[in-house]
């Protein structure tokens, strides 16, 4: 009995000294090292501010160029890049949130590129593939760029930009999919979360392509865009608890778990809140009197060198559309208005032929 005590006694000390290993692996993983953290803070704060921006502007732009053309009696139509034309000068025909699409990707590829990973590793894999998803971005965002040259809308086909877009979403869900192996409960389930926006953000361009005249459209899609980036700031802070030694809580927990699927709710909504306070703000700023449009106006110009008739050319029996001079009721002959060199993204609504023949 008591060699066999002896023998149980050994066997409790061997397995306590080939766990002591573990610990330490699982403790090294929870806090890490001062030359690994700072730089993988700085790359999600990145890619949290660059979504969450990017987000804010499409829903902002959207709602502001479906408000704009219902007070002018003009159609909704959507784009995936939105001109600054409130500004003045060449400033309004910059494509900004194509821009800020295209630095803040290529910001935090630079950020991922100077981290200190040891090669050979599995951090180095999962360099590769935020590298490769940096990389979607940038592209999409040059595509972006060009698509907004009124010469190359004339020689690249119509919905390049959604494609390539869409497919920037579906390659990062593909890859926050694969980014799971070996990694702790409360890690796998943020990756999930965030891969299930990423396919919603993808899906929500699809559905965009082909209903371009609905105003929701637009706004969902920079919805998603703003759940990725509070969403992946959330991320940041529960993996890698800045300012602190330890991690909040346990990460194997299946308490944890349920902890940041919550978590993940409450973020849905209040991204939803903050959504209808910029639609409430937006309908307060067009209910002011120095926003109605005057029925003789000019002309109205949105977008990129946009220029819509104004209501005078109407009752003369000229209808433009798409930058064209298009046969009135009477069948005169079509021309070309030489000032307007671009589609244009919003359409006038042809009257009734009893109001031009007034």
């Amino acid at each position: 009995m008591e060699h066999l005590e002896e023998h149980d006694d050994f066997n409790h000390a061997a397995n306590m000294d080939a766990l002591l290993p573990l610990n330490s692996s699982a403790t090294s993983m929870l806090n890490a090292t001062a030359e690994q953290v700072p730089g993988t803070i700085l790359g999600h704060v990145i890619a949290s501010l660059s979504w969450f921006t990017i987000g804010f502007m499409y829903v902002v732009m959207a709602l502001r160029r479906y408000y704009t053309c219902r007070q002018r009696g003009l159609k909704f139509v959507s784009s995936v890049e939105f001109p600054l034309d409130f500004l003045q000068g060449r400033l309004k025909n910059v494509p900004a949130i194509a821009l800020f699409k295209l630095i803040g990707a290529f910001v935090f590829l630079v950020s991922a590129l100077l981290a200190e990973i040891e090669p050979g590793t599995m951090e180095e894999v999962g360099q590769w593939q935020h590298d490769l998803m940096s990389i979607a971005f940038i592209i999409s965002g040059l595509i972006d760029i060009i698509t907004s040259s009124c010469h190359a809308r004339r020689i690249i086909p119509d919905g390049v930009d959604y494609a390539a877009f869409a497919l920037t979403f579906f390659i990062e869900f593909q890859q926050f999919v694969v980014h799971l192996n070996e990694r702790q409960p409360v890690d796998v389930r943020l990756h999930e979360l965030m891969a299930f926006t990423a396919i919603l953000g993808g899906l929500s361009l699809v559905v965009e392509a082909k209903y371009r005249r609905h105003v929701m459209m637009p706004v969902i899609r920079g919805y998603f865009i703003m759940l990725q980036g509070t969403w992946v700031m959330n991320l940041m802070v529960v993996l890698y608890h800045p300012g602190y030694k330890e991690a909040f809580w346990d990460p194997y927990s299946h308490n944890s778990v349920d902890i940041v699927s919550l978590m993940f709710a409450w973020h849905m909504f209040l991204d939803m809140v903050l959504v209808l306070c910029i639609n409430l703000c937006l309908v307060w700023v067009y209910s002011q009197p120095q926003y109605k449009i005057v029925p003789h106006s000019d002309s109205c110009k949105l977008g990129r060198k946009w220029q819509l008739l104004s209501m005078e050319r109407l009752k003369h029996e000229t209808l433009f559309t798409h930058g064209k001079m298009d046969a009135d009721m009477n069948g005169h002959r079509e021309h070309t208005l030489e000032d307007i060199d671009c589609e244009s993204e919003l359409e006038f609504q042809r009257p009734e032929p009893s109001k031009l023949r007034n």
